[in-house]
């Protein structure tokens, strides 16, 4: 997988996350450390529609 941009629940501020800041807990589901924070989050990974591929950043 590709670097996750993902917005922390607990702070709301953008984590920029590579493969190696975050645990795959399964094929739908990521955890990671909030670097702003600390808190431990989970975000389900989009696998259909128009943001399957990741945030489209403006293009």
């Amino acid at each position: 997988m590709a670097t996750q941009v993902r917005s922390c629940s607990k702070c709301f501020q953008l984590m920029w996350l590579k493969q190696d800041d975050y645990e795959l807990l399964d094929e739908e589901t990521i955890r990671a450390k909030c670097p702003h924070c600390g808190s431990l989050v989970r975000f389900k990974l989009t696998s259909e529609g128009a943001n399957a591929t990741g945030p489209k950043m403006g293009h």
